[in-house]
């Protein structure tokens, strides 16, 4: 029964803790970070999202693993 209750314990004190452990900030209306994409239809060459400021840019991210 004691255990029982101490693993019940940990289970809430982990439940509680979740949203402060994996809390994100929020970058609502921030600029996108700059990234290297090395893989571009029609770019012979490594593209850059400063390369296309003013541009309309879409991105598909397919990861695999």
């Amino acid at each position: 029964m004691v255990s029982m209750r101490k693993g019940l314990l940990v289970a809430l004190l982990a439940l509680a803790a979740a949203p402060v452990m994996f809390a994100q900030t929020d970058i609502t209306g921030k600029d996108a970070p700059d990234f290297k994409a090395t893989e571009c239809i029609n770019q012979p060459e490594a593209t850059t999202l400063n390369d296309c400021a003013g541009e309309v840019v879409l991105i598909k991210y397919w990861g695999t693993n």
